[in-house]
């Protein structure tokens, strides 16, 4: 029961797809039969079906073109549309067939593999314009899922369930408005897209019985839990943020992702008994005091007793950081002090894994004037 039953890459979609369908059948059954009767009887003596898709499913079998065609250049340049509604984060995903099968069934191979183009900000995603979810030459018609306005490669990042369960909750909303105030979809773009925003950041269990009733949340709804919370985007943060990212490392630093709640893409660790440093820095803009922060994210393999370095207009302070315990400030940021900075001095911060009694972890560091 495995995605990678695939064939039909260069048949008509339409056309053909009965051939393919069959092509695949046959494959199908007689993979099961081979299991069942020759080199696997043994193995799967007790194995048997229980269910074979028999309706074709072409990935690209129309293509309905809206105001915006949405491609992969649009996507991995994360370029900003006005009417961004849904967002999605999956890879530019493209199957082609397995090389082994073919070659050895040139005219139709029955196996594929995934490419997967990482170029996607997988953490982040990109906006999806609400202009590719309606027809740019029939005036009343919608799309949603796989069928709406986007080139082959940008089809193989929107076309999962989820992202297409938004289009239709997006186009839901928008009909919406075309029914209140008796216009096409192309309308709700050029006159009607603040409304639309306005429906689209309303919860999702809020409701109305009529279109000119009142929202409202029933007293039975389903409260959801919160989204998780993988990561903060450093540029939302107060202060002067340095991540990961921009610090100097030593070798033997590692990427994570694991513990959650980091800042920006990735934190960084490094084992014991090594020798590694992490240096932040940054070019003080004004004179004053300015508390200096660190961020981690606990874990019982960590260090106790990780050292930390302030070099500040007075010298070099030494700070010892126990980083199994949460930081106790928001984003899991843990305060080193107050320090004097001279404007066009360049502050320091390096995390030292001299003397550490588990992983060195190194994320973010934040200075906030005081």
């Amino acid at each position: 029961g495995q995605w990678f039953w695939e064939s039909g890459y260069d048949m008509h979609p339409i056309d053909e797809l009965e051939l393919t369908r069959d092509w695949n059948l046959r494959a199908v059954f007689g993979a099961f039969n081979a299991m069942k009767n020759k080199d696997g009887r043994e193995k799967h003596r007790n194995a048997y079906m229980t269910w074979v898709a028999y309706v074709g499913g072409t990935r690209e079998s129309r293509q309905l073109l809206g105001d915006v065609i949405l491609n992969r250049e649009d996507i991995i340049g994360k370029k900003q549309f006005d009417d961004g509604t849904v967002p999605t984060t999956w890879s530019i995903d493209l199957h082609y067939p397995r090389e082994q099968y073919a070659v050895k069934f040139p005219d139709n191979p029955f196996i594929s593999k995934a490419v997967h183009d990482r170029s996607v900000d997988r953490k982040s995603g990109y906006p999806v314009p609400y202009r590719c979810f309606y027809s740019r030459n029939i005036e009343n018609l919608f799309m949603a899922g796989r069928n709406v306005s986007v080139t082959r490669e940008a089809l193989g990042t929107v076309r999962v369930m989820k992202t297409g369960g938004m289009m239709g909750e997006v186009v839901g909303k928008a009909a919406s408005i075309c029914l209140q105030n008796n216009c096409a979809p192309r309308d709700v773009y050029h006159n009607y897209l603040g409304v639309l925003k306005d429906l689209i950041s309303r919860p999702g269990v809020m409701r109305r019985d009529t279109l000119e009733g009142e929202f409202y949340i029933a007293d039975d709804a389903v409260r959801l839990m919160p989204p998780d919370i993988e990561f903060y985007d450093p540029a939302m943060l107060p202060g002067i943020v340095i991540d990961d990212v921009k610090a100097k490392l030593s070798d033997g630093w590692k990427s994570g992702e694991g513990l959650k709640e980091y800042i920006g893409d990735n934190y960084r660790y490094h084992s014991a008994g090594k020798e590694g440093s992490a240096t932040y820095e940054w070019k003080v803009e004004a004179t004053g005091t300015f508390e200096v922060r660190v961020s981690h994210q606990p874990h019982p393999n960590r260090s106790s007793k990780t050292k930390i370095q302030i070099h500040a207009a007075d010298g070099v302070k030494e700070k010892l950081v126990n980083q199994q315990e949460a930081g106790k400030l928001a984003f899991g940021f843990v305060s080193l002090g107050e320090y004097y900075f001279r404007k066009g001095q360049t502050g320091k911060v390096v995390i030292l894994s001299e003397g550490a009694d588990g992983n060195v972890h190194a994320d973010a560091v934040q200075i906030l004037k005081k």
